[in-house]
């Protein structure tokens, strides 16, 4: 018999008090690190991109320093709720500060020339070179925070070419391999060493037209990914229940090389409920032939978790009570033995390791919405599905274009309880701060580990990796 469980909306902590909702928290208890003596209030803002683009820029930058009004005539007045405005008096609690002196303009003649190559690979290579000249420049000889650039739509449909990866990388394609090769994330690849987060904006998205997000939203998702960006802190965190013991959250996930060759492990790992957290990367694996799947032999997955653990004890001067890992594939015996003897030489008494899998199981609902956000349906012991989009009553509606496809929770081994696991999961999936709408499908040790692969396939093996999610998103 199924057991269905209600999980409430997890609460987060914000500068002055906490609420479920990014928006809410911030324009009514400003940003978590608000309360902290050692912070920037004032945000340095580079900026790439052709004369007209930047003035552009200039006047969506000047536009969100001022509260924007939600969307009208709407009946879900919370999804589509005011922007607070960016600046030193709510709450962001700073300002953005832009100047010629640490802009940079793209000629014309240097956009025609790049739509003129026939060759896509050699087009999209040139453009990543013309931007990271730029990039390059400002990091090395100017003051910033962080650098924005703009993408012109004269060659955006030239260059521009996003691919949503698969959750889990294989290898059971029998096509020739073709190399891949993205601009965005060769770009950020290639700018990743200058030791600046870089931002790309797409010359669409600066006006208001009906194919892009209403105002208020688009400027709650550009200015919150902005500042976790360039304050290197966090707009929010969870809420931690001082009675518990510490945990760490750690993310694994594999990622395929660029000629899709080999397989690659990257790991996400979250210090703590503040967010805190570094970026390692792993190094190649086998496919197992029984289940295509992608796993780490017994001395990999022994290494990667010891520097993870190691990392984290530097960071905070203590190792974390609880360990739970999560995987977006099954654990093989050789990685559950490498995990459990890491845990248990650092002398981590308490573990969880658990899969994180999409599913075909749906669940139904009486009446016409589908299954409330944070619904957790046990099939078994181990098994758990859990809903981190659906219905949300706050927003008196289910914020989604398709019907929603739950999570499948598979519990290998754990010394808590089901509903404490997908409690947490559900409150990992709130710590995405490329978003402020508070219904993201995966916590962010998934999220993050997945986000990582896609620009770690760009990098060169003597490259080395940034360890803040901020160069990844």
């Amino acid at each position: 018999m199924f057991k269905y469980h209600y999980i409430d909306e997890p609460l987060l902590e914000f500068g002055v008090d906490n609420h479920f909702c990014p928006r809410q928290g911030i324009s009514n208890y400003n940003v978590y690190d608000s309360k902290l003596t050692a912070r920037k209030t004032e945000i340095l803002v580079g900026t790439v991109g052709l004369s007209e683009d930047l003035e552009k820029l200039d006047e969506w930058l000047e536009r969100i320093r001022k509260p924007i009004p939600g969307k009208l005539n709407t009946k879900q007045p919370q999804l589509f709720t005011q922007f607070c405005g960016f600046n030193e008096h709510t709450g962001f609690r700073a300002k953005i500060i832009t100047s010629n002196e640490i802009s940079r303009v793209i000629n014309n003649s240097s956009i025609k020339e790049l739509t003129n190559i026939k060759n896509r690979n050699k087009r999209v290579n040139e453009a990543v070179d013309l931007f990271y000249n730029h990039i390059k420049f400002i990091a090395q000889n100017k003051t910033v925070d962080l650098i924005v650039c703009v993408v012109p739509k004269k060659f955006e449909s030239l260059i521009v070419k996003e691919e949503e990866p698969e959750l889990e990388e294989r290898l059971d394609t029998k096509e020739e391999p073709e190399l891949e090769l993205n601009f965005r994330r060769a770009l950020k690849a290639k700018s990743m060493h200058l030791g600046k987060p870089i931002q790309l904006v797409r010359e669409y998205t600066l006006h208001d037209t009906a194919k892009t997000q209403d105002p208020a939203t688009k400027a709650w998702n550009f200015s919150t990914a902005l500042y976790y960006k360039a304050s290197q802190t966090v707009p929010w965190k969870l809420v931690r229940d001082i009675n518990l013991p510490s945990v760490c959250h750690v993310g694994i996930s594999f990622y395929r090389s660029r000629d899709k060759k080999s397989i690659q492990t990257s790991i996400a790992q979250i210090f703590d409920e503040k967010g805190n957290g570094v970026i390692l990367r792993g190094t190649p694996v086998e496919i197992d032939k029984t289940d295509r799947q992608p796993h780490l032999s017994h001395e990999q997955a022994y290494q990667l978790l010891s520097e993870a653990l190691k990392e984290y004890k530097f960071a905070l001067e203590n190792l974390p009570a609880r360990l739970v890992l999560h995987k977006s594939s099954n654990y093989s015996q050789n990685e559950l033995e490498g995990f459990s003897d890491a845990i248990s030489d650092l002398g981590i008494n308490t573990h969880d390791f658990i899969t994180l899998q999409e599913t075909d199981i749906r669940f139904l609902r009486e009446g016409m919405y589908p299954p409330q956000r944070g619904s957790m349906i046990s099939l078994d012991e181990q098994r758990h599905i859990l809903y981190t989009r659906g219905s949300v009553e706050y927003y008196r509606t289910y914020p989604g274009l398709y019907i929603p496809s739950p999570l499948e929770v598979r519990i290998i081994e754990s010394d808590v309880s089901p509903n404490v696991i997908c409690r947490e999961i559900l409150a990992l999936s709130k710590m995405n701060w490329n978003n402020t709408q508070f219904d993201g499908k995966f916590p962010i040790t998934i999220g993050c580990a997945r986000k990582v692969g896609e620009i770690m396939k760009y990098l060169e093996p003597h490259d080395k990796p940034q360890i803040r999610y901020a160069f990844y998103m």
